[in-house]
C-alpha cells in the first residue's frame, strides 16, 4: 500500500508537471482531480466545498463543509457565503416515502425540493434539512436539528422538528459572556484548529478548566 507520504509526493510531482501542459480537454480534469486531492490533505473542509461545486451545488465565498455531500441532486442546494456545515450533516432534497406508491402510481418518479441556505449561517452537527426548506441569513441551526419549515434570517433554531427559539442577537450576548467562550487574538477560527495539539489544548484548557460542569436540575 502506497504511504500518505509517498502519495503526497505523487500528488505534489504531477501538479509541478501539469504547470507546464495547457489545461486543456482531459488535462484540466486531471489538473483539478489533482489539486483537489492536495487540498484535501492541507484544508479537507474547504476542499469539501469545492467537491460540493464541481458535483453541481451553487456555493457562495469563504465556506466550510466538514460534511462531505454525497446526495444525488447537487442543483438543487443554494448555499451563501460564509457558511459553516459541520459533520454529518444531511442535506435532502428528496422524499423517498413517496415510493411505496409506484405500484399503485406507475409514472410516479419522486418528490423534490430546493434547499437554501443564506449568507453568514452555522449548520450544527448531525442536523437534518428536508426538502423546500429556506434558512435566512446570519441563522445557526443547532446540532441534531430536523428543519422541515423555512425560517426568516437572524433566528437560532432547534429541536425536531426545529423551532424558533431565540434571535442571533441574543445568541451572541450570552456566548460572549459565558466564561466557556474561549478567545486568541493571534490564531482565530479556523487558524485555531490548525495548532498543535498540545498547543490548543493549552489554550482551552487555561481558560475552561476551573469552569465546573453544570449540574442536573432536580426534578
Amino acid at each position: 500500500m502506497i504511504s500518505y507520504f509517498i502519495k503526497g509526493l505523487i500528488i505534489d510531482l504531477g501538479l509541478i508537471l501539469l504547470t507546464f501542459v495547457p489545461k486543456i480537454g482531459k488535462i484540466k480534469k486531471i489538473h483539478r482531480f489533482l489539486y483537489l486531492r492536495k487540498l484535501n490533505r492541507i484544508d479537507g473542509p474547504a476542499a469539501a466545498v469545492e467537491f460540493a461545486r464541481d458535483l453541481g451545488m451553487k456555493v457562495g465565498k469563504d465556506c466550510r463543509f466538514y460534511t462531505a455531500y454525497e446526495g444525488p441532486e447537487p442543483f438543487l442546494i443554494e448555499i451563501g457565503d460564509n457558511v459553516l456545515i459541520s459533520a454529518d450533516v444531511y442535506l435532502i432534497t428528496h422524499d423517498g416515502g413517496i415510493n411505496i406508491f409506484r405500484k399503485e402510481i406507475t409514472n410516479i418518479v419522486g418528490h423534490y425540493g430546493k434547499i437554501k441556505i443564506g449568507n453568514n449561517c452555522f449548520i450544527g452537527a448531525c442536523a437534518i434539512i428536508l426538502p423546500n426548506v429556506e434558512i435566512g441569513d446570519n441563522c445557526i441551526v443547532c446540532a441534531g436539528s430536523v428543519v422541515a419549515n423555512s425560517f426568516p434570517a437572524n433566528s437560532v433554531i432547534m429541536g425536531n422538528p426545529a423551532r424558533l427559539i431565540f434571535r442571533t442577537e441574543l445568541f451572541k450576548k450570552m456566548k460572549l459572556n459565558n466564561t466557556l467562550t474561549v478567545t486568541n487574538d493571534e490564531n482565530s477560527f479556523p487558524e485555531f484548529d490548525n495548532l498543535p495539539l498540545e498547543v490548543r489544548k493549552k489554550i482551552i484548557l487555561d481558560k475552561i478548566d476551573s469552569v465546573p460542569i453544570r449540574k442536573p436540575r432536580k426534578a
